[in-house]
């Protein structure tokens, strides 16, 4: 899909259900067109360190795992994957009998105003919200445990945490020179963490604690209806970052509960996960919550620290900031629990 095709296609809403109100929200590796009633995402032709969408066929390929994956927690929302082609000379989605140019994702266009984080700003999520959230959750989880079969190594979770040194000298100049402090005893102290607890966490994959799961299970991926939630926008490019432990899936809804000032909902929420289903079986595993929960924050940080050089702006430095001071109170919590 070129930007001439894109523009085309919002010229002449040229889409299946019409074009009326049509609009365009680009992240940055897709583009969505919205409708009034629908959502047509089309994957950019790119190639980053952790997604290939470089191809006709592997776009198509991903479009329809896409579809695949998120049928399982919000099954209403994900409705087909359609072929782009060019009939009279238009770009349409949806075209048949032509040859296809490229792929595009079918939603149905959801209500914004329940996005999960817009409810949570507003007041309005409550603890009903949370328990109906983890009963939703509990029983998704437990139908994709993951075998015992894939090779994995505690180290690779250093090596994803590591990438955050690639950021030291923004870090420093954004947040002072005290930060340098933090990260060189990070360096040290994080590989002999995991070190430590090696063992525990290959047990817990043993044990049947490692799941097919959302890997991008924070609220901003929640919508709250009257039906019940329905979670949206797994990851679908990538089995590193959607197949870990459970506690790394949780961690992420956890920390960006709490990024919002909402640590009392995530309390709520993982009591209620919890007696469901008891994913805290040793007191060690308490401790890998607060790493994961640390390497959540250190996630959102990296993809703020990449926002911030491209885009420098108030917002962006508060983000880092506010990112920063999770993942080192995570950290410092646990450094004092392990003494």
């Amino acid at each position: 899909m070129t930007d001439d095709q894109l523009q085309s296609i919002l010229k002449t809403g040229a889409v299946p259900g019409g074009g009326g109100n049509i609009e365009l929200v680009e992240t940055h590796i897709s583009w969505v067109i919205l409708t009034s009633d629908f959502a047509f995402k089309l994957k950019k032709p790119l190639t980053l360190g952790f997604l290939d969408f470089s191809t006709l066929e592997k776009r198509h390929f991903f479009c329809q795992e896409e579809l695949r994956l998120n049928r399982r927690l919000a099954p209403e929302m994900y409705l087909d994957v359609l072929p782009v082609g060019i009939v009279d000379g238009e770009v349409t989605i949806g075209a048949a009998g032509v040859a296809p140019i490229d792929y595009a994702l079918q939603m149905r266009r959801m209500d914004n105003q329940l996005q999960m984080d817009k409810l949570l700003a507003d007041g309005a999520v409550t603890r009903q919200h949370m328990v109906q959230l983890a009963e939703v959750l509990v029983p998704f989880h437990q139908s994709v445990l993951l075998p015992d079969s894939k090779s994995f190594h505690p180290a690779a979770l250093w090596s994803d945490f590591a990438d955050l040194f690639r950021f030291s000298a923004d870090i420093v100049q954004q947040l002072g020179a005290h930060t340098s402090t933090k990260l060189a005893h990070w360096r040290d102290y994080l590989p002999a963490f995991l070190e430590k607890h090696s063992e525990r966490l290959l047990e817990r994959r043993r044990d049947g604690f490692w799941v097919d799961g959302h890997g991008d299970l924070h609220t901003r991926n929640i919508f709250l209806t009257k039906k019940g939630p329905a979670v949206f926008d797994c990851i679908e490019f990538s089995t590193h970052y959607r197949q870990s432990d459970i506690l790394n899936e949780l961690a992420f809804l956890c920390m960006d509960l709490e990024a919002q000032g909402h640590a009392e909902l995530a309390d709520v929420f993982l009591q209620g996960y919890t007696r469901r289903w008891n994913v805290f079986p040793k007191n060690e595993d308490h401790h890998l919550f607060l790493f994961f929960k640390a390497y959540r924050a250190n996630v959102r940080l990296k993809i703020a620290l990449l926002a911030l050089r491209q885009h420098p702006t108030k917002d962006m430095i508060e983000q880092v900031r506010q990112y920063w001071q999770l993942m080192a109170a995570y950290l410092d919590q646990l450094d004092l629990e392990e003494l």
